[in-house]
């Protein structure tokens, strides 16, 4: 008889498997899935991992587009250890043979916090003999498994990270019809983004797939402070993260597109004026032909805010009747753009690299 009750994730809880029965139709269950058919729901062995929560079976290097580096892990883990286990989310899923198929990041949660089993729901695969055919579909499990998943549902970057691994890795041709058909037929795009959204999504990954399987070198931020620390062009007088700042000029390193980064760019810029300071970029994108583009409306973002702030003042004194006073922005700005990190590995980039030099904003092409 299979165990259906373990004690684990709170100092009094029981994991009871029969708190699953009927939560949720056999349609339910089975659109979590692509091929596999369910058996059961069961528990997962935690110790075969031998405590390793980063063991390479629970790495979501081709599904997710942060990969690990956002630390979703330690904040569930934090949640198990406050609430226990919550049977709501459809388990982690796994195949008769224990494969790990969705779910990685909770399961890399139960390990940091010691746990030695976690609930899943079991289902059985057909064999796929050819292993490019079979690493495609395993992508499409992971990301149609994260369709409605509470903690962490899957993103158009995560498409793109998925259609890239896809097509380099797997047995996808560099064609834009035959990624289109992998994004709505195999991935099931639709779930995630508008069907308007998946002709520009093949062009992206089209795009970086010609660029090289590496076209660009994403750095995380500490090692974009570590390069600017080596290079000749931050001026003596720029404050990094870390130094004791007197009579210098702080340097805000933000990492492009991104909106949340715009807004907190700004805020920061605006608490230091009249105080200048140095602004540094880089990107966290894989799609060559658009980086220009997004450090352009990033900075773009932040002339127009401190436009909008002059202009506010300038109404103000207009709705009073006093319309002598005319308050216009200067044209200078308390903000440099020092360049950005050369990311593309092209020749001109890596040799670049290697001296630890920026580019200019306005000769990046």
């Amino acid at each position: 008889m299979s165990i259906t009750r373990r004690k684990g994730f709170g100092p009094d809880q029981i994991v009871d498997l029969k708190n699953y029965e009927n939560r949720w139709t056999e349609e339910e269950i089975q659109s979590h899935v692509k091929r596999g058919k369910f058996i059961r729901f069961g528990f997962l062995d935690l110790t075969k991992y031998g405590g390793d929560a980063y063991h390479e079976d629970l790495l979501n290097i081709a599904i997710r587009a942060s990969g690990n580096r956002d630390n979703a892990d330690v904040g569930i883990s934090k949640s198990y250890k406050k609430k226990g286990w919550k049977y709501d989310p459809f388990p982690p899923i796994v195949s008769l043979e224990g494969k790990v198929k969705n779910g990685r990041t909770r399961i890399r949660a139960a390990i940091l916090n010691g746990e030695k089993f976690i609930p899943v729901a079991i289902f059985e695969y057909p064999e796929e003999e050819d292993n490019k055919i079979a690493f495609v579909q395993s992508l499409a499990e992971g990301l149609i498994g994260n369709d409605g998943l509470i903690e962490r549902p899957a993103k158009r970057a995560d498409l793109f990270e998925a259609g890239l691994a896809a097509v380099t890795d797997g047995n996808i041709k560099e064609d834009r019809t035959e990624i289109v058909k992998l994004l709505s037929i195999e991935f099931e795009a639709e779930r995630f983004i508008d069907e308007s959204e998946v002709g520009e999504l093949a062009d992206d990954i089209l795009d970086a797939v010609r660029g090289g399987e590496a076209a660009v070198w994403l750095p995380d931020r500490e090692e974009v402070l570590n390069y600017l620390r080596k290079s000749p062009d931050v001026p003596d007088d720029a404050c990094l993260d870390g130094d004791i700042c007197i009579d210098g000029k702080k340097v805000f390193v933000y990492a492009a597109p991104s909106n949340t980064n715009q807004g907190r760019l700004w805020a920061k810029i605006a608490s230091q004026i009249p105080e200048e300071s140095y602004i540094v970029l880089y990107t966290t994108k894989k799609i060559p032909s658009k980086i220009k583009k997004g450090y352009d409306e990033f900075m773009e973002y932040v002339d127009w805010r401190y436009k909008e702030c002059f202009e506010i003042v300038d109404r103000t004194f207009a709705s009073k009747g006093d319309s002598m006073l005319k308050i216009q922005a200067p044209t200078s700005r308390p903000w440099g753009v020092l360049g950005v990190i050369p990311q593309l590995n092209d020749e001109t980039h890596q040799t670049l690299r290697k001296m630890n030099r920026l580019i200019k904003l306005d000769e990046y092409c």
